[in-house]
């Protein structure tokens, strides 16, 4: 199957967008409970945040989807439901049983000194504490969420494919109005002000909504050419308006926790709508400008491709361990920011090569290879 090189640069694009939300929540102001690290912080590090939230997954998931209905398009049911048990049902089994104890022994880790976190008996305690906390809360899914929601939305579409082609009878702007109604209408049965990730097993309703829409927004793209020919057409403006409206859904969220406000609900409203605008103006606008500029394949592209699905998979621990650490420096959390970014996608990109690339691991996330002496 010919390689889309747009894709592969929206897909690399979102996956270092990650890795700076992973570089950057522990040096926010606002402190975050599902991070094992607090270091104090800048409002830049919040506003880093807060505006790539506002795409990032969201865009993962309609990549997502164009490339499962390409996947439909030239292969059977039954080959398309094998891979995909290969590629995603049998990483998030994995990444459930070994990933995520790991994650929730960070919480214990974040609160040992220096000396104690070279110490592996220590570390040991820490990770079988991590066992215990995800069999007591059933294995929450931390960072691997997005592939039991993928596993949802492939099942939905496979059993309603036939009724997809409904779908292509409309505009993008009637697609992205429809969109942000809809998105609006299920944050307001979220905790906050922005759309949140499901850590679960048990899906959040809403959050499935919202995000399934993105996944047809990525079927109707492979769909219709046409309609990638109108987002192509106008990008940089539906990007620009999308940066510019996100701007602004700043301002609003800064009083989400002031509900005393004789008009909360108003700037409630206010804040759901200018982020759900937002989003989708985004996500649509990035999609546009990747094929708009028309780029080229590469074996160093295709590299980062092949290694991003394990950078999703493994950064997340990778970065909040190398932020333990550096807890105990006295240092520029600027400094910190940087060095946890680069250094956990040193790390991430270094494992891959020595340690999955050419292994069973690579065969299961992408396909076998041999290496080349």
């Amino acid at each position: 199957m010919p390689r889309n090189a747009s894709i592969d640069y929206l897909r690399n694009f979102a996956n270092l967008c990650r890795c700076i939300i992973h570089a950057a929540i522990p040096y926010m102001v606002t402190k975050t409970p599902i991070w094992p690290v607090n270091d104090k912080g800048a409002w830049f590090f919040d506003v880093i945040v807060f505006e790539i939230h506002l795409f990032v997954m969201e865009l993962f998931f309609v990549i997502s989807g164009f490339i499962f209905m390409m996947f439909l398009s030239k292969k059977s049911i039954y080959k398309v439901i094998t891979n995909r048990i290969k590629r995603i049902v049998i990483p998030f089994i994995l990444g459930l049983l070994i990933l995520v104890p790991i994650v929730l022994s960070l919480f214990s880790l974040s609160n040992l000194n220096s000396y104690e976190l070279l110490n592996c008996n220590t570390i040991l305690k820490c990770y079988i504490e991590g066992w215990k906390l995800s069999i007591e809360n059933l294995f929450p899914t931390a960072h691997l969420w997005f592939l039991f929601y993928l596993i949802i939305f492939y099942t939905i579409t496979i059993i309603f494919k036939k009724y997809i082609s409904y779908l292509l009878c409309f505009s993008i702007n009637q697609l992205v109005i429809i969109g942000i109604i809809i998105s609006s209408l299920c944050m307001f049965f979220m905790d906050r002000w922005i759309v949140d990730n499901p850590l679960t097993l048990i899906p959040e309703i809403p959050s499935l909504i919202h995000y399934f829409i993105f996944f047809l927004i990525g079927i109707i793209f492979f769909k219709s050419s046409s309609l990638i020919k109108d987002v192509t057409y106008n990008s940089k403006k539906i990007l620009l308006l999308g940066f510019l409206i996100g701007f602004i859904a700043i301002f609003p969220q800064l009083y989400f926790e002031n509900t005393n406000l004789y008009y909360y609900k108003i700037i409630q409203l206010l804040a759901i709508i200018l982020s759900c605008s937002s989003t989708y103006l985004l996500v649509i606008g990035f999609w546009g400008i990747a094929y708009k500029i028309n780029f080229s394949d590469s074996k160093a592209l295709r590299y980062i491709s092949d290694s991003s699905y394990w950078i999703y998979i493994i950064n997340m621990p990778i970065v909040a361990f190398i932020q333990i650490i550096l807890m105990s420096f006295n240092i520029s959390f600027f400094l910190k920011f940087i060095i946890a970014l680069i250094t956990g996608i040193l790390i991430s990109i270094i494992s891959y090569e020595y340690c999955v690339r050419y292994t069973f691991i690579g065969a299961l996330l992408n396909k076998k290879r041999n290496r080349i002496n």
